[in-house]
């Protein structure tokens, strides 16, 4: 079978698995040369970070070796924090280097000696450096190890008598930090021939010249001298093997590891970067082969498929395209000869042109049916749209009947598109229920403005009394006109919908239009007008509330006049007293007259006011009415003297000083109620209403305050105290 005549989907099989292949292949290659070199980079990543870490080693080393071995923690058990850190560094070192070494890769690359040699190199050094640490442990500072112990001997030395004594034994001492200073072995010559001439001096000593030259006290002082030189010659010998400098001993050693083992880790890092930077150049250029194969590849398969596929397919669409132009010939260019798809749908499509005009026919009917219920679907959204509005405007405005009422019959209107409409809402307060005309869309509203009708009179009358709806298309002359610019017009069709919940009907609704209402708006407006019920009862009963809201409000301000009246006697009782101070002297009958009126006065403030202060003018009280006593507890020592404050959790002057500057209080002379926490002397706080009034006697200004306590009952008390019959 030729390749021309497989089929498109073999074809295409064919191709892809080519293609499919080839990138599979690249891809091993691809993937198992960077895998090599992620191995390889992960191999330098870690031999870097075994370099840090050895460097980090080399300086805990070299702090150790300044004045790490001189700190305390060192000297008293031989560990300190820079042998810990330098342990752990190095064993770090080495565990990286052992796990690499059995890796499968570094032994697979030949690496794994290198490792090797590497490990051992790094636990020489660690081993030397325990080795000194060891050494400078038992060499000691100051008060440990054997320096610690040469100062036993010292103080033995330092107990001589005679003054020849304690020069040999400063000139020994000299030695000693000489040598620990230097290094130098010559002082520990100078100092052993100052040990022997020290010796000699101490047996050659007479007792004549020296009294305390006693044979005891010079075996005493010769053990001590030989003791103090054999000790030293322990430090020296310890010195010695710890390196006099960096070029002997113990030191030699470690630096001579350090340094063999610096290279290694160097050479293995260049060695693992070049094998590294080589396998990535091979990978780079496999990958380069492999693209330009693919490339080749896309493009041989292209071209078989274009040739293939493509040009009889681009051949089958312009006689597709000839045919669908009116050329009854283009058919008869069709290929029949091949065996693919494309042969068999060059073959098909000849039928196909002769069932085309069955089809068309076909279509088009399918195509008004679809017409049909696409316009139902949108007569559908359209119902649901407006219903979903008038939703929301009931919910946004349902505080004002009258407001609610015209917004809904203008946006209904508008809605469907009619011209008229009326909303009627029951009154059932009238000794005859009526609808009454309650907005209006497009009507004389000044016409019909009190417009009312009974149950049963008219359309809207017989919609009330039957509560159903009225569809109207033959309306009377004498019913409605619709008013435009253009004159006066009869409506072809009017609706009538009654109002309903489930008691009763609270109202109707009439639209008129000059055209007649479609199904759809028919069932709109049913749909509304079932809704509306509901929201208009809501809306007289919210109404209900806020006269019932209204008239407690009234009262209030009755009982408000009621107080003002009571401050207007207050006042002509101070102008009363101060008419009876004018005529004292002159008018004592009066005088005493007014003063019965003024106790029958201040007995009726101690029955409208339980409680009376007076505050001259420093803000202190003068005088009170017994009620601060028995009610509050208080006592006069407790009051007098003091500011009001004592009983008010409030700032009395500050309200005093801004009574100064209201007009009504300059006027009247008394302040508006105000309200104040109270204490009794127990510290108990009650709530309280008072008043100021201000005062003026013999050039003196005082100031009255005049409080109830604020609760239920108060109202009660004072009618009762105001009536009450001594």
């Amino acid at each position: 079978m030729k390749i021309r005549d497989l089929a498109i989907r073999k074809k295409f099989i064919l191709s892809f698995s080519i293609l499919l292949f080839m990138m599979l292949v690249g891809g091993f290659v691809v993937g198992y040369l960077w895998n090599q070199v992620d191995e390889y980079q992960q191999i330098k990543s870690d031999v870097a970070e075994t370099m840090m870490r050895f460097d980090n080693a080399q300086k805990i080393e070299q702090d150790f070796l300044i004045f790490g071995w001189k700190k305390i923690d060192f000297l008293e058990d031989g560990k300190s924090k820079f042998t810990e850190q330098f342990f752990s560094e190095v064993e770090t070192v080495e565990n990286s280097l052992e796990q690499k070494s059995n890796s499968k890769f570094v032994k697979s690359k030949a690496l794994e000696n290198d490792f090797r040699s590497i490990l051992i190199s790094v636990n020489s050094y660690k081993n030397a450096f325990d080795d000194l640490r060891k050494l400078l442990y038992t060499r000691g500072f100051k008060d440990h190890g054997l320096e610690g112990e040469m100062r036993s001997y010292v103080h033995d030395l330092q107990n001589c008598q005679s003054a020849e004594e304690k020069v040999y034994a400063f000139s020994l001492r000299r030695h000693e930090k000489d040598f620990a200073l230097r290094k130098d072995m010559n002082y520990t010559n100078k100092l052993h021939n100052t040990a022997d001439q020290f010796i000699d001096f101490v047996k050659g000593a007479s007792i004549e010249e020296f009294p305390h030259m006693t044979s005891p006290y010079k075996n005493k002082t010769i053990d001590a001298i030989r003791a103090y030189k054999n000790h030293f010659d322990k430090i020296v010998q310890t010195e010695i093997a710890i390196g006099l400098n960096e070029k002997a001993g113990q030191f030699l050693k470690l630096n001579r590891n350090k340094q063999q083992t610096e290279p290694k880790i160097s050479l293995l890092y260049q060695k693992i970067n070049k094998q590294n930077n080589s396998l990535r150049q091979t990978a780079s250029l496999v990958i380069g082969i492999t693209l330009i194969l693919l490339l080749l590849t896309v493009f041989t398969l292209v071209y078989y498929l274009r040739k293939t596929v493509s040009k009889p397919i681009i051949k089958l669409d312009n006689i597709v395209k000839k045919v669908l132009s009116g050329d009854s010939t283009a058919g008869k260019e069709l290929d029949h000869n091949s065996n693919d798809e494309i042969g068999s749908l060059n073959r098909n499509f000849s039928l196909m042109l002769d069932n085309l005009r069955e089809n068309l026919k076909l279509i088009k009917d399918k195509n008004e049916s679809l017409e049909l219920k696409a316009k139902q679907d949108e007569l559908r959204s359209w119902n649901i749209e407006g219903l979903s509005h008038f939703s929301d405007l009931m919910k946004e405005n349902n505080t004002n009947l009258g407001e609610f009422a015209n917004l809904i019959i203008s946006e209904t209107v508008k809605y469907i598109k009619a011209n008229q409409g009326a909303f009627f809402i029951l009154n059932d307060e009238t000794q005859e229920p009526v609808m009454e005309l309650k907005a209006c869309y497009a009507y004389n509203k000044k016409k019909y403005i009190h417009k009312k009708i009974e149950k049963g009179e008219g359309l809207v009358g017989q919609t009330w009394l039957e509560g159903e709806s009225i569809y109207m298309t033959d309306i009377p002359s004498s019913y409605i006109n619709i008013t435009s610019g253009l004159g006066d017009a009869l409506p072809r069709s009017i609706m009538i919908l009654p109002l309903k919940t489930e008691q009763q009907i609270v109202g109707v609704i009439e639209i008129a239009s000059f055209q007649e209402f479609e199904k759809h708006e028919q069932e709109l407006l049913t749909e509304l007008a079932t809704r509306l019920g509901s929201v208009i009862e809501s809306i007289k009963m919210q109404e209900k509330t806020q006269k019932l809201l209204e008239q407690s409000q009234e009262m209030t301000e009755q009982m408000q006049a009621q107080e003002e009246e009571m401050r207007q006697n207050m006042e002509e009782l101070q102008a009363t007293q101060e008419e009876m101070n004018r005529n004292q002297k002159s008018l004592q009958q009066a005088i005493n007259f007014k003063d019965l009126q003024i106790n029958m006065m201040n007995s009726l403030l101690d029955k409208v006011y339980e409680g009376i202060i007076f505050i001259n003018s420093d803000y202190q009280i003068v005088t009170t009415n017994n009620y601060l006593m028995t009610d509050l507890h208080y006592n006069e020592h407790d009051l007098m003297g003091n500011t009001p404050e004592i009983i008010f959790k409030t700032s009395l002057k500050k309200r005093i000083e801004a009574l100064q500057n209201d007009p009504n209080f300059i006027l009247t002379g008394i302040s508006e109620r105000q309200e104040a926490k109270i204490m009794d002397k127990f510290n108990t706080i009650f709530d309280s209403r008072f008043v100021i009034t201000k005062i003026e006697h013999e050039g003196a200004v005082f100031h009255a305050v005049l409080f109830n306590k604020k609760d239920a009952e108060f109202g009660k008390r004072v009618l009762k105290h105001l009536f009450q019959v001594k």
